[in-house]
């Protein structure tokens, strides 16, 4: 899955569960900035190892929260960066990296294929995330009529007024 896949499910789904678009937008696609860029830095000989794993989310959250002492933007990197990890399993992932080992092929770039299935993706992706900002009240009445989370992130998240 390519960027906009990544960015518009997980910015909707995100959204459908009130937490920041912004923030699960931007750790959709944070798994893909580290492993990569280690790769196109010379660091890394493989495109989905350090940050492609079941341990980087709750990592990435613990950082958030300390910095920022926000539970809901750490629930919203965790959300995004296990939507990443979810959207990718075309392809394997490696969930359990390092406490299992991956028989992974080195890489020397970072190559996109562009097949039906990232066509698909990508499509979906930026209908969503289209829809997600354009139809905005839309997504509002779907998740307070479909969901009944509103009462459970007020309870838990919300800062006190």
């Amino acid at each position: 899955m390519l960027l906009f896949g990544h960015i518009g499910i997980s910015v909707f789904l995100g959204s459908l569960l009130y937490l920041s678009p912004l923030i699960v937008g931007a750790s959709a696609i944070l798994p893909d900035i580290i492993d990569k860029g280690l790769v196109l830095l010379g660091l890394s000989q493989y495109s989905r190892l350090f940050a492609h794993n079941l341990f980087f989310g709750p990592l990435a959250s613990l950082v958030v929260y300390a910095v920022t002492r926000r539970k809901d933007f750490a629930l919203a990197v965790l959300l995004g960066t296990y939507l990443h990890l979810v959207e990718d399993m075309k392809d394997l992932v490696p969930w359990l990296w390092p406490l299992a080992t991956y028989d992974f092929a080195p890489v020397t770039g970072i190559k996109i294929t562009l097949g039906l299935f990232e066509i698909i993706a990508e499509t979906i992706g930026l209908t969503l995330l289209t829809f997600t900002f354009i139809f905005k009240h839309h997504v509002i009445y779907m998740r307070e009529k479909i969901f009944a989370l509103k009462d459970f992130y007020d309870k838990r998240f919300a800062k006190k007024v």
